[in-house]
């Protein structure tokens, strides 16, 4: 027999990383093995092959916001950092919380190089309506802070809201920042000049309360399958623990940005202003233990991209991190002793699971060949000016990683061959 494509590498397995060739056919990988024939080979040097990366936690800013990013721009810088599959949050200046708005973004997003699934909003007015959106969206987002382009719940019936989303069997994504936490601080820091000063308006305070709403409105779904955005403090991982182990189902992210950096690089680099701010050493250090110990189910960009003057002159938050994903990865894997078959849970397993996508999520035969090849020997310096974002930067712009994104398949196509984009 002979496949379309075999692939020669390190593949990333459940049960461990495998000297073997992938062959993949009409799409699909169809045998792990050695000795495979193929009319295309691609020989990785000892790559590691990942199973697309699935980036749970996008904004590609279409419709509306065209300027900083749209569907093609922000789906070649995905598959220029490895991601075969990205999902775009609901806040934008229409909100996707209806299923007109969700046809309008569908339609638009034909045109993205990689896979795009959808998170649906919850209509402030009228939540019971959220039901409608289901068959187009994998989950549902919901903030608990005042955010650009989409509604703050207003609080009181969390657990009321948490019964109607977990009637549609889909998760619930939350950004848990509690705003009465957030208006108290920024008054004390109003007219504060100090580059980090945006650490303390939103404190780590302000988290780990809307959290603890979140753990406390579970109780009366308990068929809710719940998930803490971009967790930034210890507290978060502690509490996320807590309430797995009294039954609830709930799981939490880790943002890029976060693992990378911590409030004291805002003192040096003016672009990393975010929500939830960047925190201390401590939270960072406490992170990264909860990705390799398992209290992360997901690693995430949070790719929110803003043209650099919005950033520098209005302090606009929120960085890009798509061309960046396996940048982070390699360092992760190269400098922070994490291992890749756990790198693959995270990016991959985890996110499939989690949102339903049974044909994808790891390298078996029968799956979706979304393939990331990661080459954890070829370091590269960030530039601005190789970003594919349309917004045109990177947070990490003068940073050298030890490895990059080296071969990318969606359905077995190649996004990149061998470092460079295929057009």
């Amino acid at each position: 027999m002979e496949h379309d494509l075999v692939l020669e590498g390190r593949v990333v397995t459940p049960g461990g990383i495998l000297d073997a060739e992938v062959g993949v056919d009409e799409g699909l990988v169809k045998q792990i093995g050695s000795g495979l024939k193929g009319s295309r080979r691609i020989r990785t040097g000892g790559c590691l092959i990942f199973p697309g990366f699935i980036d749970i936690h996008v904004h590609m800013r279409e419709p509306g916001w065209e300027r900083k990013e749209d569907f093609r721009t922000g789906s070649a810088a995905a598959a220029h950092g490895g991601v075969t599959t990205v999902v775009d949050m609901p806040n934008n200046p229409v909100p996707t919380d209806t299923p007109e708005a969700l046809r309008v973004k569908a339609a638009l997003a034909k045109k993205a190089l990689v896979d795009v699934k959808f998170h649906g909003g919850i209509p402030k007015s009228r939540p019971g309506d959220l039901s409608k959106l289901s068959g187009g969206v994998v989950g549902y987002k919901l903030y608990l802070s005042e955010t650009t382009g989409a509604a703050r719940f207003p609080g009181g019936d969390l657990g009321g809201v948490f019964k109607l989303v977990a009637a549609t069997g889909k998760p619930l994504s939350l950004h848990c920042e509690d705003q009465a936490v957030i208006d108290r601080a920024a008054r004390r820091v109003e007219g504060d000049g100090r580059p980090d000063a945006h650490a303390d308006a939103r404190p780590p305070e302000s988290e780990v309360s809307a959290v603890r709403s979140v753990v406390d409105g579970m109780a009366s779904a308990p068929l809710l399958r719940a998930n803490v955005c971009h967790a930034s403090t210890s507290d978060t991982l502690s509490l996320v623990r807590e309430a797995r182990a009294g039954g609830r189902d709930l799981r939490c992210e880790v943002a890029l940005h976060h693992l990378f950096f911590t409030r004291r690089s805002m003192l040096e680099n003016r672009r990393l202003r975010t929500n939830p701010p960047l925190r201390r050493e401590e939270d960072r250090q406490a992170l990264l233990r909860g990705l390799k110990d398992g209290t992360a189910s997901f690693l995430v960009t949070d790719h929110a991209p803003h043209l650099l003057e919005e950033k520098l002159a209005q302090g606009a938050a929120g960085v890009p991190g798509l061309d960046d994903f396996a940048h982070v990865v390699a360092w992760l894997v190269r400098s922070q002793g994490v291992d890749p078959v756990r790198i693959a849970e995270l990016t991959s397993a985890n996110p499939a699971r989690h949102l339903g996508l049974a044909d994808r999520g790891a390298v078996a035969p029968g799956m979706r060949a979304d393939l990331s090849v990661v080459d954890l020997r070829a370091p590269e310096v960030v530039k601005d000016d190789k970003v594919r974002t349309k917004c045109g930067w990177s947070p990490y712009d003068g940073v050298e990683f030890p490895g990059r994104a080296r071969w990318v398949t969606l359905g077995g196509e190649l996004l990149m061959d061998d470092f460079e984009e295929v057009s």
